[in-house]
């Protein structure tokens, strides 16, 4: 799946990136790049959840004055790593991206999930993606993110690792709605279910 990449505009200052960024790779971001307050995930179908992290990466953004940008993977890592467990999709990349860029985001970046990419232990992918590619002063994810090679890391790792490359890590807690955590394997039981009104809650827009 492709999407069309607007790289910074000539001559553009070093203050954020054009308007309705998006990079399909670390190669795509501007070299006067002035760092970033970052969140990341697949956030496939955008809940509740997904757009408690861009609020909170927003603000994070704001404090230090510099952009937002969310990261997200395409494919969906599972069916990289696990097809046969890999899930009905639930909203395009090119879905995301707009969701993304309509809740205020100022970049998108989107990593080609490969194998190459699933086989990167976790504290070398935030040296090598989210401090020396991005420059991440902040990281905004939710409290059950997982990432790195097998999933080995967690908040506990990424903070740790924070702390040594100079960003801070916001774990933001799960969101629930009716008392359930609203979450994308939810989202496609009620789907399953044909229960549309309970999808749209757990979304916070319609279907």
């Amino acid at each position: 799946m492709t999407v069309r990449t607007s790289p910074a505009r000539a001559g553009a200052p070093a203050t954020g990136p054009a308007p309705g960024a998006v990079w399909t790779g670390l190669g795509d971001v501007p070299s006067d790049w002035p760092g970033c307050a970052v969140t990341m995930g697949v956030f496939d179908g955008f809940h509740r959840g997904h757009t408690a992290l861009v609020r909170r990466v927003r603000e994070r953004a704001a404090e230090h004055g510099l952009p937002s940008v969310l990261l997200t993977f395409d494919p969906h890592p599972l069916t990289v790593t696990r097809p046969d467990r890999a899930p009905r999709q639930l909203t395009s990349l090119e879905e995301r991206v707009r969701l993304a860029h309509g809740l205020g985001v100022d970049a998108v970046l989107v990593l080609p999930f490969t194998t190459a990419l699933a086989a990167v232990p976790a504290d070398e992918f935030a040296d090598r993606v989210l401090a020396a590619g991005l420059g991440a002063r902040a990281v905004v994810v939710g409290e059950n993110f997982r990432f790195g090679r097998g999933g080995e890391g967690d908040t506990v790792l990424l903070g740790r690792r924070g702390r040594r490359l100079g960003f801070t890590v916001d774990a933001v807690p799960l969101v629930a709605r009716g008392g359930h955590t609203c979450s994308s394997t939810l989202i496609r039981s009620r789907l399953a279910a044909g229960d549309l009104r309970a999808v749209e809650e757990l979304l916070g827009r319609p279907w």
